[in-house]
């Protein structure tokens, strides 16, 4: 996915001035569409938000728009996969993206100081995956639900939007750099975990 999103980025940079003008076109109809579109790769696990939309959206509209969008994207999607796992349960959460993924963050997922151990894990888990798993076996209610999204996915938007927009070389330093950053967050938290 990393390379990915490095070829993804030079391929929009070189076309730029076609993507701005495709979305300059429709622009409330475009940015709508891009945090939907966000919100239903979070609803059905698809993991190609960063890859394909944030360095296109950040060559288009700029890394804070791009930032703010995916973030809302993010924050919707995972309000709404909560609502799924709530509302219809595991056997509809086990068709959609499977349990063996869900069951190994039931046991990160405390009954006390769930609020900021929800802003840690967003860090480190996917939002979709961990979305499913807090609907499923946590009782946290909607509006801090929100909020711990909002902070702990904020850094990946304002992360990624930049990094969409580097040079070349830049945006690969920058993806290791990331996945060494949460690598160390992921064997540290284990660590406290596991002592």
């Amino acid at each position: 996915m990393a390379v990915t999103f490095v070829v993804v980025s030079y391929v929009a940079r070189a076309n730029e001035p076609v993507l701005a003008a495709i979305v300059q076109d429709g622009n409330v109809t475009s940015i709508i569409g891009f945090i939907l579109l966000t919100a239903l790769f979070v609803v059905f696990v698809i993991p190609l938000d960063i890859v394909f939309l944030i360095p296109l959206g950040a060559l288009v509209w700029g890394p804070v728009p791009t930032a703010l969008m995916s973030i809302m994207g993010w924050v919707l999607g995972s309000m709404v996969a909560l609502g799924i796992a709530r509302a219809f349960g595991a056997p509809v959460v086990e068709k959609m993206i499977g349990l063996k993924r869900i069951r190994g963050i039931e046991a990160r997922i405390p009954n006390q100081n769930t609020f900021w151990t929800v802003v840690f894990l967003r860090l480190i888990i996917p939002v979709d995956i961990l979305s499913y798993a807090l609907g499923l076996f946590s009782t946290m209610s909607w509006r801090p639900y929100m909020l711990a999204t909002l902070i702990g996915v904020t850094p990946f938007g304002f992360y990624f939007s930049y990094a969409g927009t580097l040079p070349f070389w830049y945006q690969i330093a920058a993806v290791i750099g990331a996945l060494v950053l949460a690598t160390a967050i992921v064997f540290k938290y284990d660590a406290q975990e596991n002592p």
